[in-house]
């Protein structure tokens, strides 16, 4: 089966090397790219950094490597094991929504290390958060109509571009299959496909857990 990837690199590869391995065709075309931007870390320091995505590992660069010794909670499991492989000394990985992290949170202050667009979430009381910006992500267009079954969406900001270009393009969404990794992802992507559904958690491997049962 011929599917759509759409996530920026070089998580896009990795998915496709998860897809070929199910017996799928993978067709890669990014519609974020993710690079660095400069900052510089706040003068108070914090009890705990906060890391939403493995870009944000990827694009703090050295200036973090000082906070690297402090405590850290990445949004879940994916993004833990690159804030490690890093170099992070103390990694403890979320449920996999900011959101839920947040509620999950101790009272303290917290250096969240993020992206220049962020999911909107509610910081509970008693979390002091101060967020730096240390990637951005301008937005790609979809070069041309590809002929796939579906398509995998990985953030809803992902799933608004391709929808838009989807449309752009003249592509059919009755003739497509959608498969997102959250409800909220899914609902930025609209109406109208043939199918379109959930994973049952945020995470990658229940995102291609549906593949057998949705195609």
């Amino acid at each position: 089966m011929r599917i759509l990837v759409v996530r920026p690199q070089p998580g896009a590869d990795a998915t496709a090397v998860r897809l070929a391995a199910l017996g799928h065709e993978p067709v890669v075309h990014p519609l974020l790219a993710t690079q660095a931007v400069a900052w510089e870390r706040p003068i108070a320091r914090p009890d705990a950094i906060i890391l939403s995505s493995a870009a944000a590992v990827r694009h703090a660069g050295r200036e973090a490597v000082p906070l690297q010794a402090l405590p850290a909670h990445a949004v879940g499991a994916a993004t833990a094991t690159a804030a490690r492989a890093a170099g992070w000394q103390d990694v403890t990985a979320g449920p996999g929504t900011m959101q839920a992290l947040l509620d999950r949170l101790a009272a303290g202050h917290y250096l969240h290390l993020a992206g220049a667009d962020v999911t909107a979430a509610t910081v509970p009381s008693g979390v002091d958060l101060t967020r730096v910006v240390v990637y951005e992500t301008p937005l790609q267009p979809l070069p041309t109509l590809p002929d796939v079954a579906a398509v995998l969406l990985h953030s809803p900001r992902t799933a608004a571009q391709f929808a838009a270009e989807w449309d752009r393009l003249g592509g059919q969404r009755a003739a497509l299959t959608l498969l997102a990794i959250s409800p909220a992802t899914l609902e930025a992507a609209g109406r109208g496909w043939q199918s379109a559904r959930a994973a049952p958690e945020p995470t990658e491997a229940a995102l291609l857990a549906m593949l057998p049962k949705a195609l």
